[in-house]
């Protein structure tokens, strides 16, 4: 007849054991539990009373709204390489592109020099100085608001709120620097433009000059014969016109009813002069006479060309002043009252339960040592 063993099956009454087990292990090593929880907690509480406060300044600011919609969020992606962040840009949504911004190098080094942050500090080079600046202020872009919060970490409050509201000082003026508006990019482009017409009709008035001394005649006098006057300042319209499409062109797509309309005037224009200068000529006038001639011409499209662009540089100027301040503070960084590190509650609470975490741990190698040696005692004991 065979037997058959049945398997140990694990009972409620086991797991009871254990438990028993467990109890009497942490009971028998209280001691050592609570010496070690007790060590970590005084250890934290020393530590939390030896670091440094930590004064935590905060400000909310408004980025540069636009009024055109689209055509702002165009512009903007186009300013990468202006602001030095290059592709880092590219899909990104407004206030994350206000934000890349931020934390630029143009305004970390601006904020450093301006508040001698590199000697604060105690840095070598910038590039340690404005890794300490990153670690110091913080920079966060709610999604749905469309607000940027700033925090600015300082063992002096007074500095804290210093260091928070300089930061904004150091975008606003690189914002306004780079121009981000469709304004501020349609005034920056018409300066730009008016620099280089300056520039070409000083040129031309200067060859004007001495064309009309080699000549040694009244330059005015052929004009009249010759109608060239009429011409002059209608090639200077004409010029004027391309200015103006170009400059529509960099923020209005060809299907824009104004850059459609402008493109019209522009081709009457030209086949008005060419009608025209189709039945005028200068057969009769000498060399040196063309000559001045045609200098003259040239003055007097770059007059044109540049009362255009003054004209529409006022028009842009007007825009931008509407838009009114770019970055706006909600809330101005004031010094905060009370710290914002070391939290010293929760360091000795984190502190305490390490410590008795620890402590069990500590215990139950403890009991288990003492039954190996038990263990081997009744072993050795047995075998002789």
């Amino acid at each position: 007849m065979t037997n058959t063993t049945q398997p140990h099956q694990p009972d409620e009454q086991d797991d009871e054991i254990d438990l028993i087990d467990l109890a009497i292990t942490l009971g028998e090593e209280k001691k050592i539990i609570l010496q070690i929880a007790g060590a970590f907690t005084a250890v934290g509480i020393v530590a939390s009373l030896v670091m440094t406060p930590i004064y935590t300044a905060k400000t909310i600011i408004i980025p540069p709204q636009s009024q055109q919609g689209g055509g702002a969020a165009a512009a903007l992606a186009g300013l990468g390489a202006l602001a030095g962040l290059g592709g880092a840009m590219g899909g990104k949504t407004p206030d994350e592109m206000y934000l890349a911004y931020m934390q630029s190098e143009s305004v970390q080094n601006s904020v450093i020099k301006s508040l001698g942050l590199q000697e604060r500090y105690d840095k070598k080079t910038m590039v340690e100085t404005r890794e300490e600046l990153k670690k110091s202020v913080k920079l966060a872009a709610e999604k749905k608001s469309g607000l940027i919060t700033l925090e600015a970490d300082d063992k002096d409050p007074e500095f804290a709120a210093k260091l928070a509201n300089q930061y904004v000082e150091e975008f606003r003026g690189v914002i306004d620097r780079i121009a981000v508006t469709d304004a501020q990019q349609r005034r920056l482009f018409f300066e730009q433009q008016i620099q280089k017409v300056q520039q070409a009709l000083a040129t031309a008035e200067v060859a004007f000059r001495e064309a009309r001394e080699k000549s040694g005649m009244q330059v005015t006098a052929v004009l009249a014969e010759t109608g060239v006057k009429a011409s002059a300042e209608m090639r200077g319209q004409i010029a004027a016109k391309e200015v103006q499409l170009q400059a529509m062109s960099r923020f209005a797509t060809s299907q824009n009813p104004d850059v459609q309309r402008t493109a019209s005037e522009l081709a009457a224009l030209r086949a008005q002069l060419n009608k025209y200068e189709r039945g005028s000529g200068q057969s009769d006038a000498s060399p040196l006479q063309k000559e001045a001639v045609n200098a003259y011409r040239d003055v007097k499209v770059q007059e044109a060309v540049l009362e255009v662009l003054i004209k529409q540089y006022e028009m842009a100027r007007v825009e931008e002043a509407k838009e009114g301040a770019l970055v706006q503070q909600i809330d101005v960084a004031t010094p905060p009252e009370k710290r914002s590190k070391p939290k010293r509650s929760l360091i000795v609470v984190l502190s305490a339960v390490s410590g008795l975490f620890l402590g069990v741990l500590a215990a139950f190698i403890r009991s288990a040592m003492r039954r190996i040696h038990h263990h081997l005692q009744t072993f050795e004991r047995e075998v002789v």
